[in-house]
Parts: C-alpha cells; sequence; structure tokens
C-alpha cells in the first residue's frame, strides 16, 4: 500500500514547453552543474579545493565534516560512463519517481548516497582504518529499481530489464575485483541490494518496513482502507481503456500520461494477463 498518494507527489513539479520536469530531472541537471564546474576547477588548477568535497572516513569522523556524505557524489570528471549514468537516470528514474511518488524516490535516492558513507563510517570505527569512496552508485541503483520495478520491461534488442540489470551488475563486479576494489565492491552490492528490497518489499518507501524492525508494542495501527466493488459494476473492457492511452503514449511519451491514466493502463494490463492464465 502507497500511503499519501496525491497527485501533486505523482506528477511533475511544472513543465518546460512540453517537457515535464520531475525530481529526477532536477538531479540530473545537478550533476550536469557539477560536472561542469569540476572540469573547470581541474582545469584552474583548484584540485585542492574540490579535495574539501570527496569522502574520506578520517575527516568525517575527526574533522566532522559530514557534508562529504554528499557532496562526493557530485565531483564528477567529464566521463564517457558517467554521461551514460546519468542518461540512466533521466530515462528510468522517471519510472521509478511516478511509481514511489517524489517525496519516496528522494528518499530512496538520498538512501543510496548515504549508504556507502554509512558503511565505510561503521567499517573505520571497527577497524580503524582510514577508507575512502571515490564514485556513488546511486544512479545505476536507480536503473536496478527500475528492473525490479519492470523487470519483464523490453530494452535494447527485446533483452528485458532484468537480464540488462543481471549483467551489468555482474561485470561491475567482475571489474571491481579484477582491481581489488573491495571497498567499492561492498558499496555496490549492498547498494544493489537496496535497490531490490526497497522495491520489492519496502511498501513503496512508506516506511512500514522500518516499523517491523521494532518492538510490537511500540507499533501504532494505523486503519487500512480498501475499495469494495459493487456486485453490480460491468466487467470493463480493457482494450476500450488501452487503445487510446497507447495512441497518447505513441504521440507523446510515457511521461505524457497522468497519474490516473496509469492506474487505469495497469489495471488492464492485470485484466488481459488474468484472462491468458485462464
Amino acid at each position: 500500500m502507497i500511503a499519501h498518494r496525491s497527485p501533486e507527489n505523482y506528477d511533475p513539479i511544472t513543465w518546460v514547453g512540453r517537457i515535464p520536469v520531475y525530481a529526477t530531472t532536477i538531479i540530473v541537471a545537478l550533476y550536469v552543474v557539477s560536472m561542469i564546474g569540476v572540469a573547470i576547477a581541474l582545469a584552474s588548477g583548484a584540485e585542492a579545493g574540490l579535495g574539501k568535497l570527496t569522502f574520506n572516513t578520517e575527516s568525517v569522523l575527526r574533522g566532522g565534516e559530514l557534508w562529504r556524505c554528499l557532496t562526493y557524489a557530485f565531483v564528477n570528471p567529464p566521463d564517457p560512463w558517467f554521461i551514460i549514468s546519468l542518461v540512466m537516470l533521466y530515462i528510468f528514474g522517471r519510472d521509478v519517481e511516478q511509481h514511489l511518488g517524489r517525496k519516496g524516490f528522494i528518499r530512496l535516492y538520498l538512501g543510496f548516497l548515504l549508504l556507502g558513507p554509512s558503511l565505510l563510517l561503521a567499517a573505520s570505527l571497527v577497524s580503524r582504518q582510514s577508507l575512502s569512496i571515490t564514485q556513488s552508485w546511486a544512479n545505476f541503483a536507480v536503473f536496478l529499481s527500475f528492473a525490479a520495478l519492470y523487470p519483464g520491461a523490453q530494452l535494447l534488442f527485446q533483452i528485458t530489464a532484468k537480464i540488462f540489470a543481471l549483467v551489468l551488475l555482474g561485470i561491475s563486479v567482475l571489474q571491481l575485483l579484477a582491481g581489488r576494489q573491495w571497498v567499492e565492491m561492498m558499496v555496490l552490492l549492498a547498494t544493489a541490494f537496496l535497490a531490490y528490497y526497497a522495491i520489492r518489499h519496502g511498501s513503496a518507501l512508506n516506511l512500514d518496513f522500518v516499523s517491523r524492525l521494532r518492538p510490537v508494542s511500540s507499533r501504532s495501527k494505523i486503519p487500512r482502507l480498501r475499495v469494495v466493488k459493487s456486485p453490480d459494476d460491468e466487467p470493463v473492457d480493457p482494450h476500450r481503456i488501452i487503445d487510446p492511452l497507447l495512441e497518447k503514449i505513441s504521440q507523446n511519451g510515457l511521461s505524457s500520461l497522468t497519474r490516473r491514466e496509469r492506474e487505469q493502463l495497469e489495471q488492464a494490463r492485470a485484466v488481459l494477463l488474468a484472462k491468458d492464465q485462464r
């Protein structure tokens, strides 16, 4: 169950012409601006200033420089693979955001960014060693979330999102293994697990899965409402719903659908699948 579902939490923040602007769009824009700033800083010899934004456990634990837990993700020089990750974030992030809602998506993305530093801080306290991380796996984790949400979605060459996610995850793990980058590999696997668990078992990030960790006596009882269908309701022809929506998607793209139209499309799809299984 998705709590506090409201149009303003699922619809675009604004529009630029015919282009919808979501939280995903703003995050991508921030990455592009920061990448340009990093390139200018490197060209002007300001590496020391960039060093104040990267993450290492010693600076956070001893110097109290907590901002490094977030700013490290935005220290990215121009790189083709980083551009590809931004494209993945822009394409697949909107679908994840429209499923979770803006607030749920932002919570999940912040979780991706903070998970690595949190793990390294805990490991540093135990091992007494200074640990660092040079990249964020948040953008890749958004694609993994999309694959967990729509595993059967066909991408390039009719390969499903689930297969693409497993292949890319496997290649990334092998690269880190070959380079003996154990810390990066640990962060990647933990982030991938968070992406899967949040989508499949996180109750759309309404923190129900967190409440299960509390004692039973401390859990507040929240009444759950369900819609009871009237026996007099006539069955709806799914094709009458799907056909105009598919035409709208072909003309303006998937992002042009409203929240209500997406729900109708999912309901009609469920009816068709149920008929095929009979």
